[in-house]
């Protein structure tokens, strides 16, 4: 019965640890450029395991289950016209601005862009304050903020690869491969992208981990019970 307890009590706190994924979605789900996330869970009895140094086994194995990793879904979601000129939307997948703060370069799929004026030069700037690059990997300068910027978009042949940071931003990783520009891209001036959470499909996920959580809670208390009564009559 000590496996039964140990088996559920993981399972609990690791349904726990999808549902916090579950929130973060439905927390921004009117964050522009938002992408989703999707946890996935794996059973630890077919995880291998490395053993403790010294020993002969090469592996061992656990119990219960856990969350093996959390996916971002990378789609495009529905664009919401505000006829606002600095607003910038990319109505394909997989397609980024790329924002500089200092030396980092990090990428969104938000265009909620800004006017920062320096001298007598206006930049494109993201909320943040970081510049928005153009394909050439430099800031943009703004003439007259109602024509359409030169904005760069960027891809990466391995999208899953991204390390997510706070908020919307992305950061190349070894994984993702470098940065690669688009060419002729198709952005939508005066839009912004939606955030991809669908409520519908976040509802039904919560359900699904709540009778999880229950059935794991359920098997610890009939294992205590159990070891209760064992204990009982020695």
């Amino acid at each position: 019965m000590i496996h039964s307890f140990y088996t559920a009590a993981t399972g609990t706190i690791q349904v726990q640890k999808g549902m916090d994924v579950t929130s973060n979605n439905i927390a921004n789900i009117s964050t522009t450029g938002f992408q989703a996330q999707r946890g996935a869970f794996a059973d630890l009895v077919y995880t291998g395991i490395h053993s403790a140094e010294g020993t002969d086994a090469e592996l061992v194995t656990g119990h219960g289950t856990k969350l093996a990793k959390t996916d971002t879904l990378f789609s495009s979601s529905a664009l919401n016209n505000t006829a606002r000129p600095l607003d910038y939307a990319l109505p394909q997948a997989n397609q980024f601005f790329a924002i500089r703060n200092g030396d980092t370069v990090r990428y969104t799929r938000n265009g909620n862009f800004h006017l920062s004026v320096q001298g007598e030069t206006d930049y494109l700037v993201a909320s943040d304050g970081g510049y928005v690059l153009g394909a050439n990997g430099q800031p943009i300068q703004v003439k007259n903020e109602k024509d359409p910027a030169e904005v760069g978009v960027f891809t990466f042949a391995n999208c899953d690869g991204l390390l997510r940071e706070a908020g919307t931003y992305f950061v190349e990783t070894p994984l993702s491969g470098r940065a690669s520009t688009v060419q002729n891209p198709e952005v939508q001036q005066g839009y912004l992208e939606n955030s991809s959470v669908s409520l519908p499909d976040e509802m039904a996920s919560i359900l699904e981990t709540q009778r999880a959580f229950q059935f794991n809670s359920k098997i610890v208390q009939i294992s205590d019970e159990i070891m209760q009564t064992v204990n009982g009559l020695r």
